[in-house]
């Protein structure tokens, strides 16, 4: 029985005082240190349906463990919000030894937790067998069978060194992907717990894991959607997983044993009566023979036999048939301005009759093309704006590669290259950007870091204090968390690089970390790592001060003066705040969201962030700031409070001022007059451009320009 650990949030956890994200229940047996790794893993797994199952090798207690873990969100913790729960099987070397692939005990193994309602527990029974469902046959491979055409197909994960480094797309529902996985695991013998994977490399990160189920940058990816389509590998693996590993029986035993001779007779030398007989009843066969042959008659001449009609007739008014019934549903899927869905249609009908397409080329084509882009255009753009405004970017990455289909189809129709192309151009950019992003509240403060060191080699110290109206601000967040005087409240740290807002950072590992109170105050404290004496992040907020203080093993604090940083901590319940600390705000790269990013209200002329835009915008604050929209040569300090919402008196203001200004930084004439020229036309967006979101200090300076729209 593997050792057992389940992480989720409680009231109270295994350890006394903890409370929060905390582990609930584990075997006794399992060291400290592997406990440890499995805290921090976290429950990355957000959405109420589904699970996630990952497989990955850890070093512990001086020894390699094998760890199958699945991780949901189901139900409510005791704040009564939504809750996550990660279940860990941490198996040894001799367990895997006679196990089946782990991805087939994913899904033979059914006493997974969802939730956890009791009282925190140790675990017993760690020397109790492993009970599983019953499972077909790993080999031959039938679920790749299935999918893919063959089950040779299984072979695409291996090769001869061990598992390779590959990406699944299109696997199907989770038990599918499994069992695919399995099935490929099952070739390499007991190698296959070599084979480390995740079935959602959304939610898990590429790293550590050899099969990934999910889009990964630059990896080989086995799309199942064309697997079919795809030659076979071939190979004695390849061999195995089509047919199934069977042992070849060895021959059956022959008999040697020799046949005692016949005894010599004791006559003489000359002929016996025997072989007289003998010979006189050959030549009498023979003669009778030779009579039966001379009296059969010859054999009639053969049948004539008539070839049948080739099936060319046949064939060719089965594929005009064929023809005619895709035609009717492409001129139905383009009434319904289907027109992606109708080209796909178009282009299998082209490729089975060549002939009949070319007849209605046509008159198909350009109704095809008439409207594609300005349809899809549309309907991109208001799903665009109907897109979550934070989460794992899944949704926007599926979007955006769904946009990148119609533009592969809208070229090979050869749709013109007008405005609306354009705009369908343009909202693919805007999907590939959202996919890219990971918007969520970020609080900004200027500051300096102050760092002190042991020497070149030795630990090193960073500290950031923060003004008090950034304390009061984290403050009121972290009491979020539910911490008492009595408990403390676990929480995931982040400690990142501050190059341009929303980075998604999905190579960075959380670290575990808790909230309590102490003094008149709330800390934030990470867990130190085995051998590390001082805590890696302390943050500590309240009446007597607000600062964070760093510790590292090396040296590693002394380039802190000169960089950006953000610290984001995640509540049990999910809500998270990054808090950007700028040592160096020039350096603060803006975000750059396009022209593309800004509305103008029709009714009053007021531009402001277009709704896919918002959240990126509206999650920037400032500690002792305010932020406010402004088009290209606004001048600061402005006294105005600022507001996200540019009005038209704004925009005309600044154009009168511009207009009217000699000397050094005026704008050139011919770009001032045509600014005046969209104004007077309506086109305040592009009257205004570039566009700035701006930091503005409370007397009116521009402290930062964050973001940008271009």
């Amino acid at each position: 029985m593997p050792l057992q650990l389940l992480f989720t949030s409680a009231r109270q956890g295994l350890v006394p005082g903890r409370s929060g994200f905390c582990t609930v229940a584990r075997h006794r047996a399992m060291p400290e240190r592997l406990a440890q790794l499995l805290e921090g893993l976290g429950t990355p797994h957000g959405s109420a349906t589904g699970a996630t199952f990952t497989f990955r090798l850890l070093e512990a207690g001086g020894q390699r463990w094998y760890v199958l873990s699945r991780f949901v969100a189901r139900g409510l913790d005791y704040t009564q919000r939504d809750n996550r729960l990660a279940h860990h099987l941490a198996f040894s070397q001799e367990e895997a030894a006679v196990l089946p692939p782990p991805a087939a005990l994913a899904y033979r193994w059914d006493q997974w937790k969802d939730e956890w309602s009791g009282e925190p527990t140790w675990l017993e029974g760690e020397a109790k067998p492993l009970v599983l469902k019953p499972g077909p046959a790993l080999t031959p491979a039938a679920t790749w069978r299935q999918v893919a055409g063959t089950g040779a197909k299984a072979a695409w994960l291996v090769d001869t060194t061990g598992p390779a480094e590959v990406t699944l797309l299109n696997c199907g529902d989770q038990d599918t992907a499994l069992r695919l996985l399995a099935e490929s695991a099952a070739l390499l013998g007991k190698s296959g717990w070599a084979a480390t994977f995740t079935t959602d490399v959304g939610v898990s990160g590429a790293e550590g894991f050899r099969w990934c189920v999910g889009q990964v940058a630059g990896r080989t990816e086995i799309d199942l959607a064309l697997a079919a389509d795809q030659p076979a590998p071939t190979g004695d693996l390849a061999r195995a997983a089509a047919m199934g590993l069977t042992a070849t029986a060895p021959a059956a035993a022959t008999n040697h044993a020799r046949k005692p001779k016949p005894a010599k007779s004791d006559g003489g030398s000359g002929p016996s009566a025997g072989l007289i007989v003998l010979v006189l009843a050959v030549v009498a066969l023979a003669s009778f023979l030779g009579w039966k042959v001379l009296q059969t008659p010859p054999p009639p001449p053969p049948p004539v036999v008539t070839a049948p009609p080739p099936p060319v007739d046949t064939a060719k008014a089965d594929e005009i048939m064929k023809a005619n019934l895709a035609l009717k549903d492409i001129d139905s899927l383009i009434d319904r301005e289907e027109f992606i869905d109708a080209a796909k249609l178009w282009f299998e009908t082209s490729a089975l009759s060549p002939e009949f397409a070319a007849k209605h080329r046509s008159r198909v084509v350009p109704r095809l093309t008439a409207r594609f882009a300005e349809v899809g255009a549309a309907r991109f753009a208001t799903r665009l704006d109907a897109l979550p405004p934070a989460g794992d970017g899944k949704d926007a990455a599926a979007l955006a590669a769904e946009m990148q289909e119609a533009l592969r189809v809208g070229t090979r129709l050869e749709v013109p290259v007008d405005a609306a192309w354009k705009q369908l151009q343009e909202i693919a950019d805007r999907a590939a950007l959202l996919a890219s992003l990971d918007v969520r509240p970020t609080l900004l403060v200027a500051g300096v870091w102050e760092t002190g060191d042991n020497g070149p080699a030795g630990p090193s110290q960073a500290r950031f204090t923060l003004p008090v109206e950034a304390g009061q601000k984290l403050a009121k967040f972290l009491e979020l968390a539910g911490v008492g005087a009595n408990n403390s409240v676990a929480v995931q740290l982040r400690l990142l690089p501050l190059a341009r807002l929303h980075t998604r950072e999905a190579k960075a590992k959380p670290m575990m970390g808790e909230v309590r109170r102490g003094g008149q105050g709330l800390w934030v404290e990470a867990r130190a790592e085995a051998g590390q004496l001082n805590r890696p992040i302390v943050l500590g907020v309240g009446p007597r001060g607000n600062a964070l203080e760093l510790s590292f093993r090396d040296g590693e604090a002394r380039s802190y003066p000169e960089t950006n940083r953000q610290l984001e901590i995640t509540l049990p319940n999910g809500d998270r705040l990054s808090l950007g600390l700028l040592a160096k705000p020039s350096l603060l790269q803006p975000l750059e969201l396009g022209l593309g990013g800004l509305r103008k209200d029709p009714d009053t002329g007021v531009v402001r962030a277009a709704a896919w835009a918002e959240p990126a915008v509206y999650a920037v604050s400032w500690a002792g700031g305010n932020t406010g929209l402004f088009p290209a040569g606004h001048e600061f300090p402005d006294r105005d409070l600022p507001s996200l919402r540019a009005t038209r008196s704004l925009l005309e203001t600044d154009l009168i001022r511009l207009e009217g200004r000699t000397g050094p930084g005026t704008p050139p004439s011919a770009l001032l007059a045509e600014r005046r020229r969209l104004f007077n036309e309506g086109e305040f967006i592009r009257a205004g451009a570039p566009w700035r979101l701006v930091i503005v200090g409370p007397r009116g300076e521009e402290l930062s320009g964050p973001v940008e729209f271009r």
